[in-house]
């Protein structure tokens, strides 16, 4: 276009005319308007309907480029390219992003701009130009005329269709109404131009190209604000826009037709095409509405039908209620149906269709979603049947939507959900066997309930004693049959808020809403009514019963309450059984002790905490040391020294008494054969409990011990304590046989104090009797005299004889009398470590042989001197 406007630059330059170089320069302007338009739309939504744009500004600066060139005919050709640009522009605006989609709607939105467009023309002809037309017998007039009409219809179809378009659009209603305003501007200065042109008016000409670029580059400003900032996605309608859209142009060219009616001036031909053109469009909107309508109308139909069979099939039954939570409508259920029709219902508040247990919580939530709030109904609901039915219910606050303005409630049945939640819960929080609470439903009750709510209760921790010895006896049918009556007569004996639950096996606990006073009198009647016999077929079952007691107040959370009443519970079985015991926070400290002590012992040997003492055995009445006893100590880095009365029980308990045990006896051969390497005739003795007597291969674990250090079977004596001999006699008569047949020596230990009779005694194979300290001190005391009964008894069974616990002369002077050849105790010793006792060995040693050398040089009789040489002189 530039190149074509040059050469007419040049070759035309006509000065009575528009300048040719005013006319080239708007068509460059126009020309690169178009340009920046296509080129601002190209990368964004809708790019298309900007490309259309762009192309239609290209036409028009294609006609303006043509009219520099053709001078004579520039009005039809500016009108050709306004005609041309007008209606890439009018398909621009229909297909801008946000705007209407389809055929039908957009057929619409443009008869609705073509009415304001006709109405728009219409009522500017009838009030400026009704009276202008062409001189009939002049042609060249009257075809300039009508490319002048068809530029001014052109531009009012754009400002029509654009005004329309962007009051119409559902998005973006930004970028709409910008383009619409440099479009419009754009077409009506062509219009404009044009009529300057025809009338020779240059000054207007020249004033109306300026405002043509201008309004070429407003449109390029206005699509690049489009793209950049094109405004909401999504946009609310405007209320009434149709009534505006129709009412308002078609009133304003009626009124413009009544203000020349009252001139009383005739119309004339192009008034009349006018109006009948406006009529055929309203016709022809009326028509398109009217199809409209009745697709609207069939589409309606077809989603109401729609709606009622889906609504119909529906398992849920919707009600729409109103502020006051009265039914105003509710929809029928196939599945199942309300004991109210839907006719009854309407006008009943919703509280009337749930139990009457549930209408206050409905109501409430009700109350809550008045207020916005999402809330969820559970409630029952009766059938036809007459079954009250568990329903669940969501709540939709719908008052702002005009065609319901209310709640709107969809029930279901949720029956087979619910029952299927109670036998879970069931499943997950009873015992199956009982149907008492399990241990995780009591946690939840105390979680729940007694956890920093201030409420005095009480914790019951229930044992049956010895309910092993049920399933062994009877089976495990019978016991299951009395842990059924134990559940019923914890259930009779307790109140409706108490609480009672099976932990596992023969655990039970109860938890109670009292205070101590009342806890314990309901324990000793739970206690009365546990212990009484058990008929259970043709078996009559006896137990005791051991309760814990422990109250909320000595603990801080559930946990240690629970922990409470189970010590209280154990502090119950070791004192006896079948009694009530309150927590005791002493007995806790001896427990957390006992149970450090297991934990500690298991590492000892390892971390060389262990060690042996020996106290010494001499023989009476030189008080020479002969053996010795090893007695086990413990040294810990933290608790100190702790005695074998502490230990010895944790180990027991901990289960590594056979490891101690072989852990001493290794100890023990090796001390035994360095004090047989220095020549120290002794022999020591070790306790062994019945258990490790019970082991198969503790004889060869004994023999073997002794071979590796090469110690003399004899220098070992075995201790086993009376005790233990009354248990399984005949096995440890067995097993101490075994033992002896290796060499090693038997001692009985608290000989006297235990429950053996003679007849055992008899069959024992035991080498040594240690006589039980209590009947030794028994004779300071007053007590009669038994040391001698059991001297003589071991001298009737030619058994050695050792008096244990001498402490004071008094009782060395008894055990004396009573002829007992050996003696252990404090006066003699107390524990020695193995080097204290090495220097007292030592020590015998060299009085011996300085006895033995008085003896050889005051000249006393040789065997005299014989016995004393052989008393000191080494071993072998």
């Amino acid at each position: 276009m530039t190149l074509l406007s040059a050469v007419a630059l040049a070759f035309f330059d006509d000065t009575d005319r528009m300048p040719s170089l005013g006319a080239a320069s708007v068509a460059v302007v126009v020309a690169v308007a178009g340009v920046l338009t296509g080129m601002a739309g190209a990368d964004t939504a809708g790019r298309a309907a900007y490309r259309r744009i762009a192309i239609g500004l290209e036409v028009v600066a294609f006609s303006v480029g043509l009219a520099v060139l053709a001078q004579g005919h520039g009005t039809w050709l500016i009108a050709l390219g306004s005609v041309g640009g007008a209606v890439l522009f009018v398909s621009g605006l229909l297909r801008l992003p946000g705007g209407v989609t389809g055929m039908a709607p957009r057929l619409g939105l443009a008869l609705d701009g073509l009415i304001v467009a006709a109405c728009l023309a219409f009522t500017v002809w009838m009030l400026y130009f009704a009276d202008y037309g062409p001189d009939p017998l002049n042609p060249r007039p009257t075809w300039e005329y009508a490319a002048i009409l068809a530029s001014a219809l052109s531009a009012a179809i754009v400002v029509g269709i654009g005004f329309v378009a962007a009051v119409r659009a559902t998005g973006h209603r930004r970028a709409h109404g910008l383009l619409m305003l440099g479009l419009s501007a754009f077409v009506v200065t062509g219009t404009a131009m044009s009529v300057a042109v025809q009338l020779d008016n240059w000054g207007m000409c020249r004033t109306y190209a300026l405002t043509w670029g201008f309004s070429s580059l407003l449109v390029t400003v206005s699509v690049w604000l489009a793209v950049r900032n094109p405004g909401k996605p999504k946009a609310q309608p405007i209320p009434h826009i149709g009534l505006v859209v129709t009412l308002l142009p078609t009133a304003m060219a009626g009124g413009a037709a009544i203000y020349h009616a009252s001139d009383m001036s005739p119309l004339k031909l192009d008034t009349v095409i006018a109006a009948v053109f406006v009529v055929a469009a309203l016709t022809c909107r009326q028509v398109l509405t009217r199809f409209d309508v009745r697709r609207a109308a069939e589409q309606l139909a077809d989603r109401e039908a729609y709606f009622r069979s889906i609504v119909a099939g529906s398992s849920e039954v919707i009600t729409v209620l109103d502020s006051d939570f009265v039914v105003r409508w509710q929809s029928p259920s196939s599945n199942w149906q309300l004991d109210w029709s839907g006719n009854q219902v309407i006008g009943r508040p919703f509280e009337d269709l749930v139990h009457a247990d549930d209408a206050a919580p409905v109501r409430k939530q009700l109350t809550r979603a008045f207020n916005g709030e999402r809330v969820l109904l559970d409630g029952r609901i009766k059938d036809r049947e007459g079954e009250w039915r568990d329903t669940e219910s969501t709540v939709a606050d719908h008052r702002d939507v005009p065609q319901v303005r209310g709640l709107v409630v969809h029930t279901r049945d949720v029956g087979d959900r619910k029952q299927l939640e109670r036998e879970l819960a069931r499943m997950a929080y009873a015992d199956p066997l009982t149907g008492l609470a399990n241990r995780r439903q009591l946690l939840r009750k105390l979680d729940s309930d007694v956890a920093g709510s201030g409420i005095p209760c009480t914790m019951l921790a229930i044992d049956l004693d010895e309910f092993k010895n049920v399933n062994d006896l009877h089976g495990h049918d019978v016991g299951d049959e009395v842990l059924v009556e134990v559940a019923e007569r914890l259930r009779a004996n307790l109140r409706p808020t108490d609480l009672g639950a099976r932990l596992g096996g023969d655990e039970f606990a109860v938890l109670l809403w009292c205070n101590a006073k009342d806890a314990g009198d309901i324990a000793e009647r739970l206690l009365a009514a546990l212990s009484e016999p058990y008929e259970c077929g043709r078996s009559r079952v006896f137990l005791s019963i051991s309760i814990g007691v422990a109250g909320c107040g000595t603990a801080d959370d559930v946990e240690t309450l629970l922990r409470n009443a189970d010590l209280a519970l154990r502090f119950a079985k070791e004192k006896g059984k079948n009694r009530i015991e309150r927590y005791d926070a002493d007995f806790e400290q001896m427990v957390r002790r006992r149970t450090l002590l297991e934990q500690e012992l298991r590492g000892a040997m390892q971390r060389d905490e262990l060690h042996l003492v020996y106290q010494p055995v001499v023989s009476l009445p030189e008080r020479e040391i002969v053996g010795a006893e090893a007695l086990l100590r413990w040294t810990h880095p933290v608790l100190g020294v702790v005695p074998p009365t502490e230990f010895i029980p944790a180990a027991e308990t901990a289960g590594i008494v056979d490891e101690l045990t072989a852990w001493s006896l290794r100890q023990t051969a090796g001390r035994l054969s360095d004090w047989r390497t220095a020549g120290h005739r002794l022999w020591v003795s070790l306790n062994v409990s019945v258990r490790q007597l019970h082991s198969p291969n503790f004889a060869v674990e004994v023999a073997q011990a002794l071979v590796e250090r090469g110690v003399p079977p004899r220098q070992l004596v075995v201790e086993i304590t009376e005790h233990d001999v009354a248990y399984d006699i005949n096995r440890l008569v067995a097993q101490l046989t075994g033992l002896r047949a290796t060499g090693v020596r038997i001692a009985l230990d608290d000989f006297g104090a235990g429950y053996s009779s003679l007849g055992q005694l008899h069959r024992l194979p035991v080498d040594i009797l240690k006589i039980d300290r209590a009947l030794v001190v028994g004779a300071e005391d007053g007590s009669a005299p038994l040391s001698d009964v059991v001297v003589k008894l071991g001298q009737r069974l030619g058994l050695d004889v050792i008096a244990e616990g001498v402490e004071t002369e008094s009782q060395l002077a008894f055990v004396e009398e009573a002829g007992c050849p050996l003696g252990q105790g404090y006066l003699f010793d107390r524990p020695l470590l193995a080097e204290d006792l090495e220097s007292r060995l030592a020590g015998q040693a060299a009085a011996a042989k300085a006895r033995a050398a008085r003896i050889a040089a005051s000249g006393e009789d040789a065997p005299a001197a014989e016995a004393a040489a052989v008393e000191a002189a080494p071993e072998g």
